[in-house]
């Protein structure tokens, strides 16, 4: 009996790693108390000389992205575009791994212990404008945006004789009506039933869907192709943006969780009733400012629906500032052609339709070698011993719960888009895929403390930054909850905000108040600038 294969030296580790990471956000949150002032005179003074504390802790950088577990396809690809487009390495990546994700989800299943894996990723990318996000997204999704024209083209030829055909089974069911009135209604059901049943609408070639509420996704999976995927560079629309209440950001978040879960969708509609979708798949990369990202990760209805659970997030260092402009052409480049041709190719496979259906997906299976299994089983029960109270997951259950499915997905992504026909995957790729399970799981650990910031955190940074938006160096209450931000703008957050603006230094309370706007106030601080720089 052969040895089994040592369990990579990362997966192994991984206690001792997520510890240090978190010891590092602890150490980084430390926050000494405000010093007190002993004398009025000394105010101004101490406030020049004392810094203000951050209302929030500093989140320690990223590890780095591990770009060579990508493999032979997307790894040269993702170097190309990092070093053409130099943004992040996981901008770079997480663009690429993505759009393999809708190149291939629709074919295959990772088939574990009686349980089917669809290959669906759900990737969210977090930079602030001007990391260069979209123009990774157009490298990456190139093949998906010329095989969906290709479709649009053949969809026009298909409508125009679905219309013919429309026509003339129009003009015999007109005819059967006709000759039945005549004979006074004799045999009308049977000249209908004659006819055959309408011509059957070409499906909707979306490929890259636009819409992105529950009723628009099931409506375009119901008449459209089974295999769509959504890349946006605007999450709001996704996190509940403008005009979006909390109830459609928790349908739309619990529709796409069941697709990601196992492909299966239920459109509800007044008009239509209950209509239930399987073999369906929705790939997903959302590009995400850092305001959006933070808002998502405390709200209750995106977490209580476990949607951000199900996506591997990434949250880089910026590269601006250090970019300089290369005269090259990412079409030239050997590794981006490579990358383009396979994922065409992958996308131009007919899709494993079930039977007598036109649009309801049956991948074929695809299973774990031996070998693979036994990384697999040890990922899993390292992390799941990791989530124990006290552990250095148990913040993070809900991302770290689904780690080991992540990389069984990520590990189909990378079989199939390296070997179309492949029916098994090595011990060598779920490795792989384990590395970049284990880098999204630590982005996740390490992004956890913007989840953690209180209510009047937030609200103390409106305030903050509206006071120095308008050049306040002093501040009354009357005018903050006339004019400041609409949050705070009820007096108990207005106090409870201050109050963390007092402690951490930002602002400063002037016993018995002092002449503004031309009147007296009673309840007035100083504001501290905002630094230069």
């Amino acid at each position: 009996m052969s040895a089994l294969p040592e369990l990579p030296r990362s997966i192994r580790e991984i206690d001792d790693r997520a510890a240090r990471d978190l010891d590092r956000l602890a150490r980084m949150s430390e926050r000494n108390q405000p010093n007190e002032l002993t004398a009025q005179g000394s105010h101004d003074s101490q406030l020049r000389r004392e810094a203000p504390e951050p209302l929030r802790r500093p989140v320690p950088p990223p590890e780095p992205y591990p770009v060579a577990e990508l493999g032979p396809i997307l790894r040269p690809a993702c170097e190309a575009i990092r070093r053409v487009i130099q943004a992040p390495d996981a901008v770079c990546g997480g663009a690429l791994l993505a759009a393999a994700s809708l190149a291939v989800q629709a074919l295959v299943n990772v088939e574990i212990d009686g349980r089917a894996i669809p290959l669906t990723l759900w990737l969210v990318s977090i930079a602030e404008s001007g990391e260069r996000k979209s123009a990774c997204d157009a490298e990456g999704m190139r093949p998906a945006r010329e095989h969906e024209k290709a479709l649009m083209k053949a969809h026009v030829d298909a409508q125009a004789g679905y219309e013919i055909e429309m026509e003339e089974w129009t003009a015999r069911r007109d005819a059967a009506k006709s000759q039945a009135k005549k004979l006074q209604g004799e045999g009308t059901a049977k000249a209908l039933r004659d006819i055959g049943p309408a011509p059957v609408p070409p499906l909707r070639p979306t490929l890259l869907a636009a819409d992105f509420t529950a009723e628009g996704l099931a409506k375009l999976l119901a008449n459209g192709l089974p295999s769509i995927g959504v890349f946006s560079d605007e999450a709001a629309l996704v996190f509940g943006g403008h005009g979006m209440t909390k109830e459609s950001t928790s349908r739309t978040a619990g529709t796409l969780c069941k697709l990601w879960d196992s492909g299966t969708l239920d459109r509800i509609r007044s008009a239509e009733g209950a209509i239930k979708l399987y073999g369906r798949r929705l790939a997903l990369h959302l590009m995400a400012q850092p305001v959006i990202a933070e808002r998502a990760l405390s709200d209750d209805v995106l977490s209580g629906q476990g949607f951000l659970a199900r996506c591997l997030l990434a949250w880089p260092q910026s590269t601006a500032g250090t970019r300089t402009y290369r005269a090259e052409s990412l079409r030239d480049d050997p590794a981006m052609i490579r990358y383009t041709a396979t994922l065409a190719a992958r996308h131009a496979l007919p899709l494993p339709l079930a039977d007598g259906e036109r649009n309801e997906l049956a991948p074929r299976a695809l299973h774990l070698s031996p070998e693979a299994a036994v990384v697999w089983r040890n990922l899993h029960d390292t992390v799941e011993a990791a989530m124990a109270p006290g552990a250095c997951y148990a913040t993070v259950k809900p991302w770290a719960s689904k780690t080991p499915e992540q990389a069984l997905r990520i590990a189909g992504v990378l079989t199939i888009t390296e070997q179309a026909d492949a029916t098994t995957i090595d011990a060598p790729t779920i490795e792989r895929a384990a590395e970049l399970a284990l880098w999204h799981l630590g982005e996740a650990a390490r992004l956890a403390g913007t989840a953690e910031l209180s209510p009047e955190v937030r609200d103390a940074e409106a305030l903050l930054e509206w006071a120095h938006a308008t050049n306040r160096t002093r501040l009354h209450s009357g005018a903050a909850l006339r004019l400041g931000p609409a949050r705070i703008r009820e007096r108990s957050r207005f106090t409870a905000a201050m109050a963390e603006l007092e402690k951490a230094g930002w602002a400063h309370r002037i016993e018995g108040g002092a002449e503004l706007d031309g009147a007296h106030r009673r309840n007035v601080w100083r504001i501290t600038p905002k630094p230069e720089g």
